[in-house]
């Protein structure tokens, strides 16, 4: 998707999103991740993760990225906290967390965001408290 128009909607039908080819996550089959968008300068990327029934993702963390993760389809844990289909959960940069799929397919939707720590510190203290 990353070649997609930057000039027009593009829309991708439930048809087209099966066809799309996923890869799977740290090699396991278990775990397949579909790429649907990168941003040019790749600072964003958006996803959906596929997990087969009791799938785990085992404990890590993004030092310099934030995760955003919708839940589709069945249910998950995330770093220790259940979410169920519906559920939103939010990781920040540097957090600890172990995905685990309970005894159902899981799809999830993800917009994973790394950001560059250096610009971190650019902007605090510049206004009165």
């Amino acid at each position: 998707m990353s070649d997609a128009p930057q000039d027009k909607v593009t829309v991708l039908s439930a048809e087209a999103l099966a066809q799309l080819k996923s890869f799977p996550l740290h090699g396991d089959e278990r775990l397949l991740n579909k790429l649907l968008w990168k941003s040019p300068n790749g600072d964003t990327i958006v996803g959906l993760i596929q997990m087969a029934p009791g799938a785990r993702d085992v404990g890590h963390n993004h030092p310099s990225a934030t995760q955003h993760t919708w839940v589709i389809d069945g249910t998950v844990s995330i770093g220790g906290v259940e979410a169920s289909a519906g559920s939103y959960a939010f990781v920040p940069p540097g957090v600890d967390h172990e995905t685990v799929a309970g005894d159902e397919p899981v799809t999830m939707f993800y917009i994973y965001q790394p950001f560059a720590p250096e610009h971190d510190h650019d902007h605090h203290d510049q206004h009165d408290h």
